[in-house]
């Protein structure tokens, strides 16, 4: 038994001469490092939402008539650009028989108060009636309502001829023809679907037990295939459905560069904030016997460090174990990192965390 052992000590030995000699042999390996430090994080959960615009109009024709005009799907319009037209013919025709209404009412009135200031005269000098009088006050006050009339059709003639043109109420884009050309649409038809793809926003949808921690907040991070970045909140309703126990929470996309109906992600807190030891995500070493991290002591030595996870927030996790404020955390180099391997720092770390682009 004792020369057996004696024998597994030796083997032990020469086992661990020859690691010594080949970590010398090899060089340093090139990592990049982050200190850990205490930070205020809150427990997050990713939800679901898409891109929408604010404005999705159905717009309709004013007037009936036949469809001479139509702008194609896709194309991108300006407020108040013409997006369809109706023939605008038989319009045409009635404001000219209005306008000739109207100049004939005119006509008649002048007239008629012509014959009032006459009568009145011959009234004051005993020669016409008092009936006469009133006779002609009542027949300039119909044909004053009547050319109020006639004015009036003008003016309703001229607006059915603006109608006759559908225009962009905001700048978008169209999505889709609700009626095609040539067609008899009637008043009130759909026309044409126009999408504003100005003053975006995203629809999303979280927990409604997450309330009281959204409410305090003014933004929240989002992601999708395109970027991340950080979107205002524009909108909260406390309202949930009592199957899904949703509610839905608005953001501000204007300034992000992503196209409508865009699936998107949004990190929502669903926990009071802590304030804990955190590393970045990036540290972490994965394997069969656990989690753990790599420590570069004051020597460049690799120290290998078993953790557990605690809350996460983006980019952060909360570790727990022999770690502190401070520590020098590897964040790149750690896939092939050894316990007491001798290590050279990187002084560069821009744009190491997470690797994704922001939006834009």
């Amino acid at each position: 038994m004792n020369i057996k052992l004696i024998r597994l000590l030796i083997l032990l030995t020469i086992v661990s001469i020859q690691q010594l000699v080949l970590a010398r042999n090899f060089p340093p390996a090139n990592v990049n490092v982050v200190a850990a430090e205490i930070k205020s994080l809150s427990p997050i959960s990713w939800v679901s939402g898409s891109v929408i615009s604010r404005n999705n109009s159905q717009l309709s024709a004013e007037v009936s008539g036949r469809l001479i005009n139509i702008s194609s799907i896709g194309t991108k319009v300006l407020k108040g650009d013409v997006l369809a037209q109706i023939d605008d013919k038989p319009l045409l025709n009635t404001r000219d028989e209005n306008r000739a209404s109207v100049a004939s009412e005119k006509s008649r009135f002048k007239f008629l108060e012509s014959e009032v200031k006459r009568i009145n005269s011959l009234s004051k000098r005993k020669l016409s009636s008092q009936k006469d009088v009133d006779e002609a006050v009542s027949k300039r006050d119909v044909a004053s309502a009547d050319l109020a009339a006639a004015k009036a059709r003008l003016a309703q003639s001229l607006q059915d001829l603006a109608y006759s043109k559908v225009t962009a109420p905001f700048n978008g884009i169209v999505t889709q023809r609700l009626s095609n050309l040539g067609e008899y649409v009637v008043k009130g038809k759909a026309i044409i679907l126009l999408v504003e793809t100005d003053n975006l926003e995203a629809s999303i949808f979280a927990p409604i037990t997450a309330y009281r921690f959204v409410k305090k907040s003014s933004d929240l991070a989002v992601e999708s295939p395109l970027g991340i970045g950080t979107a205002a909140i524009v909108s909260l309703v406390p309202v949930a459905k009592s199957r899904s126990q949703l509610m839905e929470v608005r953001l501000d996309m204007s300034g992000f560069d992503w196209p409508v109906g865009l699936n998107i992600k949004a990190a929502v807190a669903n926990g009071e904030t802590k304030e804990v030891l955190a590393v970045p995500r990036d540290s972490l070493v994965l394997r069969r016997e656990g989690i753990s991290i790599f420590r570069i002591n004051k020597d460049n030595i690799a120290e290998q460090i078993s953790v557990t996870l605690g809350m996460g927030a983006g980019e952060f996790v909360e570790v727990k174990g022999d770690v502190k404020e401070g520590d020098l955390i590897v964040i790149r180099g750690a896939e092939r990192l050894q316990n007491g391997k001798k290590v050279q720092i990187n002084q560069n770390n821009e744009a190491l965390i997470s690797g994704k682009k922001t939006n834009g």
